[in-house]
């Protein structure tokens, strides 16, 4: 399937700090991975991500489809991709929908199936529930169908439990609003309606009607359902770190990451119990902010200007 290559451009921008298992003896049951923006003058660079994250825009905000029609003029492409995404600035999600788009596309190889943020910005086409919609092969024909959760807030534990409320809610098909449709069960119909507008090459044809028709998939296609969480959050860097030589801050930053996160595998653990999700494998995107409110604007500024 095809992977937007911008993703994988933006995400060389991040520093890879740490990747743990959530089952040691399985990988396949997902993981944390730790991330950290690039830095420079002994504060994290986020000017420089954000030029990097500017050419996935289009391939978040917009369907394979929209994207052809405006094959032949990239300028307008981004233009109205950008048009599209700028009711960004008025909801304190949308930085974390699109990181985890990035994220899931550029480092866990999962493409993006269906265009969510196309159809949950389309007028009168009101979509709740998952975040984003991606399928990762993994060996042979057995593929996890991820639904996204994002969550940025100034505390770790904090995000991470919303965000399983989140997905706890997703599974009983029920959000805040009243509104039924949400939920695992309507995106899988979503699937149906609106997978036409997605790319497939002719060897994925297979996996289009797994997902349509799961009734008649073939015996040797598998298709487990997965999540894909990315989590935005703040750390304080204290001011005498500042007069450490660049190479000391840098570990220095890197050790105070590692030892906020040493216990998070536990908790969200604990998470999955709670809920009943040990079947479900997890993606968990890990991404530490200096002022998340003050940071998510302005990485939605230098995007969208």
């Amino acid at each position: 399937m095809k992977i937007n290559e911008c993703s994988k451009s933006a995400i060389k921008q991040f520093e890879h700090i740490k990747k743990i298992s959530l089952v040691d003896t399985n990988d396949e049951l997902g993981h944390i991975e730790l991330f950290i923006f690039p830095i420079k003058s002994k504060d994290f660079d986020y000017s420089t991500v954000s030029e990097c994250l500017l050419p996935s825009v289009p391939e978040f905000t917009l369907s394979a489809h929209t994207q052809a029609l405006y094959a032949k003029s990239p300028m307008k492409l981004s233009q109205v991709a950008r048009e599209k995404f700028k009711d960004a600035l008025k909801n304190k999600g949308e930085l974390g929908e699109f990181l985890l788009f990035c994220f899931l596309e550029g480092h866990l190889d999962a493409p993006q199936i269906i265009a969510k943020y196309e159809l949950k910005t389309a007028q009168n086409m009101p979509v709740h529930g998952s975040d984003g919609i991606h399928i990762k092969q993994n060996e042979n024909s057995y593929y996890h169908l991820i639904f996204g959760e994002s969550k940025t807030y100034a505390t770790l534990k904090s995000a991470i439990t919303d965000a399983f409320n989140s997905i706890n809610e997703f599974m009983l098909e029920i959000n805040q609003t009243g509104d039924r449709k949400s939920g695992i069960n309507f995106e899988r119909g979503l699937l149906s309606q609106h997978i036409e507008h997605s790319v497939f090459e002719d060897e994925d044809k297979k996996i289009l009607e797994a997902l349509i028709y799961p009734a008649a998939k073939s015996s040797e296609i598998s298709i487990d359902d997965a999540f894909g969480v990315f989590i935005g959050y703040e750390i304080q860097i204290k001011p005498e770190l500042k007069a450490l030589s660049h190479k000391e801050f840098e570990m220095a930053i890197k050790k105070m990451i590692m030892d906020q996160v040493k216990d998070i595998k536990g908790y969200i653990l604990d998470k999955i119990k709670k809920y009943g999700l040990e079947g479900y494998p997890f993606y968990f995107y890990l991404l530490p902010f200096t002022n998340i409110d003050l940071n998510r604007t302005q990485i939605l500024q230098d995007v969208l200007k």
